[in-house]
């Protein structure tokens, strides 16, 4: 699945710089931007500079409603605006990366679930596997700075005890950088068991996931709760790498 993710985090990265605007094309980005709720960030982002280019990055948010209501008739649900809103503001102060209550409600935004600006959540490792490679895919959009930010000590300790509290002892893929922050919350007498995670999960074959039953065991336990992150977020590029290619047939036709 890696291989897949940097294929379309390069389609993404490819389609930045098109400034040409067609009727198809704006159809198909008026359509993703109705569905919001459902859509990925990254291709909502997309959509708005499809529609009224990169000058839209820099609009206020009011402005950006306003404007599609009146020119597009597109009238985004709140999922939906809540996930571009993220999307941008990741572009414009990338704080995700460093500040954990960004962190927080990015996670939210991106997985298309509510959130309270006013308090602390606990995001699942799902959510955060998800959150984190759409963010690294997003930086690459980028119009003046399109680089990957490396995840801060506050944001990584937070990872750690989220997965901690869902009873993880390896973390999924796409946060393995805080692998020392989760140990360390572990006892001792743990290190053992989790460098068996980890050579039992590197050595597992990812292709089959979804039809795999695990041992009810201590390792087995461990290894189910890695492919179902490691499912979501396939599933999840899966629907992005087919929004993709809409707009991609749609600029090429």
């Amino acid at each position: 699945m890696e291989q897949l993710l940097e294929k379309f985090a390069g389609k993404v990265s490819s389609l930045a710089d098109y400034t040409v605007k067609t009727a198809q094309r704006a159809q198909i980005a008026r359509m993703f931007l109705r569905e919001g709720d459902e859509r990925s960030a990254a291709v909502l982002l997309m959509a708005l500079r499809t529609l009224h280019r990169i000058d839209s990055f820099y609009w206020e948010p009011e402005t950006i409603w306003l404007t599609l209501e009146r020119e597009d008739k597109v009238d985004m649900g709140e999922l939906g605006r809540n996930k571009l809103m993220a999307a941008l503001t990741l572009i414009h102060n990338p704080a995700f990366f460093w500040d954990n209550l960004v962190f927080q409600r990015t996670v939210q935004a991106f997985n298309g679930e509510p959130f309270d600006p006013e308090a602390l959540q606990e995001c699942s490792p799902g959510y955060m596997a998800w959150a984190v490679y759409a963010a690294r895919l997003i930086r690459g959009l980028d119009p003046e700075e399109p680089v990957e930010a490396e995840i801060d000590e506050d944001v990584q300790q937070y990872i750690a005890v989220c997965l901690k509290r869902a009873g993880f002892v390896y973390p999924p893929n796409q946060l393995t950088i805080i692998a020392d922050n989760l140990i360390k919350l572990l006892p001792k007498e743990n290190l053992e068991f989790v460098e068996e995670v980890k050579k039992s999960w590197e050595h597992l074959d990812k292709g089959a996931l979804s039809e795999r039953e695990f041992r009810e065991d201590p390792l087995g336990v461990q290894l189910a709760r890695l492919a179902s992150c490691y499912e979501y977020v396939r599933e999840r590029a899966d629907a992005m790498a087919n929004e993709i290619l809409m707009l991609d047939r749609s600029i090429t036709s």
